[in-house]
């Protein structure tokens, strides 16, 4: 699991980086380059959350709660973080969420790739 990982996660921070590297070329502004790096980083988290969940529901006796409770917990990461990054750090609105989407987008579409090497 631990392989699959680091590859999804590899994938998002160079899907982050692109989207960002688009930003700077198109808006010449490093707030948005920022911005874009902050989603980015937000939707790493969340699948580092979400691994970790899995893998303490995958152990012998450990219930279902945990997945729902993971599902809460990682809504309101995203709901603090957002409120963190337009109400206290002032990012462009647009590449935050670009790059936020854009890491989740490239979270599932190589997430579904991978299925079924995680046992190897």
């Amino acid at each position: 699991m631990r392989n699959v990982l680091v590859r999804l996660i590899g994938i998002q921070t160079a899907a982050t980086l692109a989207i960002a590297l688009g930003f700077y070329v198109s808006m010449r502004s490093p707030m948005a380059v920022w911005s874009v790096l902050y989603g980015g980083a937000m939707a790493m988290v969340v699948a580092l959350l979400l691994a970790w969940r899995v893998t303490r529901a995958s152990r012998p006796g450990a219930g279902i709660a945990g997945l729902y409770l993971s599902t809460l917990e990682r809504g309101l990461f995203v709901a603090a973080a957002f409120a963190l990054a337009l109400a206290v750090l002032e990012l462009a609105p647009l590449a935050l969420i670009a790059g936020f989407v854009g890491a989740e987008v490239a979270y599932y579409l190589t997430a579904g790739s991978l299925r079924g090497q995680t046992r190897t």
